[in-house]
């Protein structure tokens, strides 16, 4: 059973119960990746936070809708020992063909909605064309706005860990339609 408190003054998210090794996670000093693009050019932005050390991953996933920005997240907790090549693989296999057919399989915790957030976007630019591997004709392809985003994520005690709060940058595309 989890029961979550939140608590506004000080950015805090807690779960009850623990069944999961407790892992004390920063992000200040991770690998980070983020992917924007797919085969066929800009596609819903997803950012990878890689804690090797401590076998988890953090994954936060940017939509567009009815005219504003959302992120939500979930923190890919690995069995002890997988390390950075086996989360990596899985990494991959999360935004690409599935290249990696055995791939490690994480306890998926999902953060409340409240605790990720975007702080911040501003357009920065036009895109015409696909952008990933498949060329598309200039008259044919979409246009995208390219946004530069602020997202802010709230300290959190759950279940099997703890996270930082941080703030970082990224960027997300919207599409716009035909190019004319």
């Amino acid at each position: 059973m989890k029961i979550l408190l939140t608590l506004a003054t000080c950015g805090i998210i807690a779960a009850t119960t623990s069944t999961l090794k407790a892992r004390d996670l920063d992000v200040a000093d991770v690998k980070k990746q983020e992917i924007r693009y797919g085969q066929m050019g800009p596609r819903d932005t997803i950012v990878f936070y890689t804690f090797g050390d401590q076998d988890a991953v953090l994954q936060l996933n940017i939509k567009h809708a009815e005219g504003k920005f959302s992120v939500s997240g979930k923190m890919q907790l690995f069995k002890e020992g997988t390390g950075a090549d086996g989360m990596g693989k899985w990494i991959n296999n999360q935004h690409s063909c599935g290249l990696f057919p055995d791939v490690p399989k994480p306890t998926t915790v999902a953060l409340p909605a409240e605790a990720c957030m975007v702080m911040e976007s501003k357009l920065v630019g036009v895109k015409a064309g696909g952008g990933g591997r498949v060329e598309l004709d200039p008259a044919q392809a979409p246009k995208f706005e390219d946004y530069a985003l602020k997202i802010q994520v709230s300290e959190l005690k759950m279940e099997g860990f703890r996270l930082k709060s941080f703030t970082t940058d990224t960027g997300a595309f919207v599409k716009l339609g035909p190019a004319s």
